[in-house]
C-alpha cells in the first residue's frame, strides 16, 4: 500500500459502514456500496492498488461479520443492481463472492454467441 498499511485502510473502511439492519437486505447492499465506494476513490486516488483493496475487503469479510452479510447479499443480487450504482471493485469483489458460492458470475448469465 503507498501510503496506508492494510490494518489502517481496514479501519477506514469499517469506519464507514452503516448499519446492516436486522435481515434487511437493501441496507445491506447499501453498506456494500458504501465500503467499496470509498475503496474504489482510495484506488483513483493512487492511495492503494485494485489488487491491495481486494486483500482488504477480503479480510473485512473474514474479521466483520456484517460486511460478510452484506457482502453476500450483494453477491447473491448482483444481477439486480444497476451498474452505475456500484464501482469496479465492488463489482469485481461481489462477483468473485459469486463464484465462491458456485454461482454463474453476473458476465456470463447470458450465453454469447459464437463468432462465425
Amino acid at each position: 500500500m503507498n501510503t496506508n498499511d492494510p490494518v489502517l485502510v481496514y479501519k477506514k473502511l469499517i469506519d464507514v459502514m452503516p448499519s446492516i439492519g436486522f435481515v434487511n437486505r437493501k441496507k445491506r447492499v447499501q453498506a456494500f456500496l458504501k465500503v467499496t465506494k470509498l475503496a474504489q476513490e482510495m484506488i483513483d486516488a493512487e492511495e492503494m492498488t485494485e489488487d491491495e483493496a481486494m486483500f482488504v475487503l477480503s479480510l473485512m469479510i473474514k474479521k466483520s461479520g456484517d460486511f460478510r452479510k452484506a457482502g453476500m447479499i450483494t453477491a447473491m443480487s448482483l444481477h439486480a443492481i444497476p451498474e452505475s450504482a456500484i464501482k469496479d471493485v465492488g463489482f469485481k469483489y461481489a462477483n468473485q463472492m459469486r463464484c465462491n458460492l458456485q454461482l454463474h458470475p453476473v458476465d456470463d448469465r447470458e450465453p454469447k454467441a459464437a463468432d462465425e
